[in-house]
């Protein structure tokens, strides 16, 4: 739709002649998403102008948050031929329409969260993964079966989009992928298939490292970052609180925290006061939620051996002032599912990395008696298979089932205080 029909359309409207849902520009995405303290924004792709929320019977217009003509300095070249628009979710609003469609808003005290992360499907190099076949890339299916399962609120652990490379010639497994860091790589690894989520209910957003400035940060500080869109694209954008009435998700922006070749102070101080920053809003209880995980276990890689712990820097910057009130460590960025246990000496590690991308392999040695970062793993579980993770609260605590592709139960999972036990 061009702007001069756009603009002609406006006045009809506003002669009444037309519903406010005719009169809007073709939306691409709609969703909710969290924001600190007790705050949501809706948020809107569009081809066109921003069109209007109905919060509670009363029309309120978006406002522009992005669109073509803006410049991100210091990243690849993309092209975003959209506008993306928010609007603040008033303080009380009870319901949400958008279009016609009614939207999920925030409830306090969420009864189910679905967890997922690491969605999308990798071309990268030599490294390619066929989206269009659903076994081998089954994001959209997992989208589906997760929203099926009708959450309060929805947990994506980062690493949206991974189509960094054109398919390989005479590749029918991926014939036809958009490749690159604009709107159509976007659209094809996230927006689209995640379309049954966006409707089942609000998001809680992590930035991953694939969402970093050398790769997919665009698109990241375009759509969904919880700040105003920035001049140039920022590699840490800070940690905030989303509270849901009695709990609470801190949400770490962690996409450049790798542990560094050299010393990791600088690093882990700038982390570390990020945290004490937000200390003082953290509720009664909480989950920390970051891309990487602070104290999980993988496979070594060629010039190692056995096991290794994943992210030593994030441990070293939060664990010493990782606050009570926190009852679990939410995490993807390796590509399996993962559960420790530390016995209550530190809040236990939970790893949901099986959202579609290429699978990672199971550690090869037992984690039980093993240190991670200097503590001892009383109990654990890993499982390389896709899948997402949907947790239901149980009287104080909380009763989790993983599930595949299919929607079968994988591994049943009790989080009770700070105590993780997770079996068949």
């Amino acid at each position: 739709m061009n702007r001069t029909i756009c603009t002609a359309l406006a006045v009809i409207c506003l002669a009444g002649l037309f519903t406010i849902g005719e009169c809007q520009a073709k939306i691409l995405a709609r969703w909710v998403e969290l924001g600190p303290d007790d705050s949501a924004s809706v948020r809107v792709i569009t081809e066109d102008a921003c069109p209007s929320v109905v919060f509670d019977g009363t029309p309120v217009a978006m406002t522009t948050r992005s669109d073509s003509g803006a410049k991100l300095d210091n990243v690849k070249p993309a092209a975003f031929p959209v506008r993306g628009c928010e609007i603040a979710v008033p303080s009380g609003a009870i319901s949400a329409v958008l279009d016609g469609k009614p939207l999920p808003l925030p409830r306090p005290n969420p009864r189910r969260i679905v967890v997922l992360g690491d969605t999308g499907c990798r071309l990268e190099g030599s490294a390619i993964q066929d989206c269009n076949d659903p076994h081998s890339w089954p994001f959209p299916t997992i989208a589906a079966a997760a929203a099926a399962a009708r959450p309060d609120l929805v947990i994506h652990v980062g690493d949206y989009h991974y189509r960094e490379s054109a398919c390989p010639a005479g590749r029918a497994g991926c014939s036809g992928s958009p490749s690159g860091y604009g709107w159509d790589a976007w659209n094809a690894d996230f927006f689209a298939p995640a379309a049954p989520l966006f409707d089942a209910a609000p998001l809680a957003l992590l930035r991953g490292n694939h969402e970093d400035c050398d790769r997919a940060g665009e698109g990241w500080y375009r759509f969904l970052d919880r700040m105003p869109m920035p001049p140039a694209c920022r590699d840490f954008s800070g940690i905030f609180v989303s509270r849901l009435g009695d709990f609470g998700v801190v949400v770490v922006d962690g996409a450049k925290a790798a542990d560094p070749k050299d010393d990791p102070g600088v690093l882990a101080a700038t982390l570390r006061q990020q945290l004490v920053e937000v200390l003082g809003k953290i509720p009664a209880e909480a989950w920390f939620v970051s891309h990487r995980p602070l104290d999980a276990m993988r496979a070594a890689g060629k010039a190692e051996e056995g096991n290794v712990v994943d992210n030593k820097v994030q441990e070293l910057a939060f664990g010493s002032i990782m606050p009570a009130a926190v009852s679990m460590l939410v995490a993807g960025h390796i590509h399996f599912f993962q559960a420790i246990d530390f016995g209550g000496a530190r809040p236990p590690q939970l790893v949901v990395g099986t959202g579609g991308d290429t699978l990672a392999p199971m550690p090869p040695l037992s984690l039980v008696g093993a240190a991670i970062n200097g503590v001892q793993v009383k109990s654990s579980a890993t499982y390389s298979g896709f899948g997402y993770m949907v947790w239901d609260r149980a009287g104080q605590g909380w009763a989790g089932t993983l599930f595949d592709t299919g929607g079968k139960p994988l591994r049943h999972c009790r989080l009770a205080s700070r105590s993780l036990t997770c079996g068949s």
